[in-house]
């Protein structure tokens, strides 16, 4: 039967975020190598990248020689890889600059295959046709037309999105759409697989025979307990035929091998930073009690001259005082 892999939010960097201690670009390079056996071992016809290959959008902050490894890598895989595009993987996250990202030079090379608008992929194995339609992030106000493919006659639809989603749907802090599920339900693709949320929200049947694929990014780059605590995977898919005696989907989750979070993370760091958060945040609510009694500028500049916060954020206040 046809099977497909599928990894989203690589977020490959040569530089190391501050909230890890390791080497970013050899941890994310060794999760890339066990997609590959992932690939190998299930018999893959094909590996589904669902965008933020790379995580700075600065071409020439991303050096030929992490192109060059990334290339090696995908060269020992053992079926071809078709990539969506993400909002990291461009400048302004606008994939009409394309050609001069390092993405772009993985599709012209052929390291990638394009899987987005009009580039689709086609499986047809032992009797069973499978459709995967990519749509890549076009901004922070979705076109929902765009969701909205129709099936032919492939026995299973697949459309990968580069989007928010959520069971609950809604916004991202007012400024960026989020797709809810159940206005996934009626249309025609059978599984939906989601990137750019890095939270691992499952894989969930939003309607009989309907699913949703959205466990989060493959990587772990941020100091919070969602990264610390997750569990970064890929996702194999198997795709039956339609007889009643077939089973017609498939889809399997394989946790990716990782060290402990204290191996990796500054734990010791994420402590100072809340712990500084802290100190910022009864400041704030401080000046924010004095102005609201309207004591005037004196009761103001005594309240920021006896606050416990560092000197440095101390003078900074009282020069903004002094400027107003």
């Amino acid at each position: 039967m046809p099977k497909i892999i599928w990894r989203t939010d690589v977020h490959l960097s040569d530089r190391t975020p501050r909230s890890r201690t390791d080497v970013w670009r050899e941890a994310v390079t060794a999760k890339l190598r066990q997609v590959g056996e992932l690939a190998r071992t299930v018999g893959a016809d094909a590996v589904i990248d669902g965008g933020d290959f790379f995580d700075i959008k600065s071409p020439s902050r991303n050096p030929h020689d992490l192109v060059r490894e990334v290339a090696d890598i995908h060269e020992q895989y053992p079926c071809p890889v078709y990539a969506n595009v993400g909002n990291h993987d461009c400048v302004y996250g606008d994939y009409e600059y394309l050609p001069q990202q390092p993405l772009g030079v993985l599709f012209a090379t052929g390291v990638f295959k394009r899987l987005y608008d009009e580039h689709e992929l086609i499986i047809e194995k032992d009797g069973v046709k499978v459709r995967v339609v990519g749509v890549p992030y076009h901004g922070t106000s979705y076109d929902l037309s765009r969701l909205d493919v129709k099936k032919g006659d492939e026995d299973h639809l697949v459309v990968i999105c580069h989007l928010l989603a959520s069971p609950a749907g809604g916004s991202m802090f007012e400024n960026e759409d989020i797709v809810k599920y159940a206005d996934l339900a009626e249309l025609d693709a059978d599984v939906w697989m989601f990137g750019h949320w890095h939270k691992d929200q499952g894989i969930v049947e939003i309607a009989p025979g309907k699913w949703v694929v959205n466990t989060g990014s493959m990587t772990r780059g941020a100091l919070v307990q969602d990264d610390m605590d997750r569990k970064p995977c890929a996702v194999e898919l198997r795709f039956g035929g339609v007889s009643p005696t077939d089973t017609p989907l498939e889809i399997i989750r394989h946790d990716l091998k990782i060290p402990a979070s204290i191996e990796v993370f500054d734990v010791e760091g994420r402590a100072r930073a809340e712990m500084q958060e802290g100190v910022m945040d009864d400041f704030v609510t401080k000046l924010k009690g004095t102005l609201a009694l309207n004591e005037g500028p004196d009761a103001l500049d005594d309240a920021v001259r006896s606050a416990d916060v560092p000197d440095s954020v101390r003078e900074r206040a009282i020069s903004y005082l002094e400027n107003a």
